[in-house]
């Protein structure tokens, strides 16, 4: 009922014409529709992790192995395009930015937000974490990417990164891959 009734009321109460839109009016629709998205991202999320689960059970996949591969895959799509998009306009500095930001984002608001639902839902104090082997490999490959940035950035490079950086990096994900299959 209220989204239907918040949907007809913009269809209603929004103006048409030229010119912009006065902001009194654009904001609510703009959080209107963040909100309508970030509810149909989590449905589907949702429903994906089901699915992998369920695909790793079926195939025998650790679910470690689907994470770091089918699900980080499908994860970073939607940022490898912009970051693409945005090196290719000519803003290095923003894509390569970017590239550090989305994760650390993610594993710090990410995990916090995670562990804290966890904790009120199991009421417990402490949560142990199990660190699998497939996890040390993947902490180990991150900070030999944060190595190899520092190393051909600020001691080879003289604060920039040379294109050939991105050729060692496939190779490092390649690496990162089929050590992850093989641990």
């Amino acid at each position: 009922g209220v989204p239907f009734l918040i949907g007809i009321s913009i269809i209603v109460y929004c103006p048409e014409g030229e010119g912009p839109m006065p902001l009194l009016v654009a904001v609510p629709i703009g959080l209107y529709g963040f909100m309508i998205a970030a509810t149909w991202i989590d449905l589907i999320a949702d429903i994906l992790v089901d699915v992998l689960t369920f695909t790793g059970v079926v195939c025998g996949i650790p679910a470690t192995i689907m994470g770091a591969t089918v699900l980080a895959v499908g994860n970073s799509i939607g940022d490898l395009s912009a970051n693409l998009t945005i090196a290719r306009k000519g803003l290095s500095d923003m894509a390569i930015t970017a590239c550090f930001a989305g994760p650390v984002f993610n594993m710090l608001i990410g995990l916090g937000l995670g562990f804290t639902a966890l904790r009120k839902m199991t009421k417990s104090e402490e949560i142990n974490v199990y660190l699998t082997p497939e996890l040390r490999v993947g902490f180990l490959f991150s900070i030999a990417n944060c190595v190899l940035v520092i190393m051909m950035g600020v001691c080879c490079g003289a604060g920039t990164l040379r294109s050939e950086y991105g050729y060692f990096a496939l190779v490092l994900y390649i690496l990162y891959a089929v050590t992850s299959l093989l641990v």
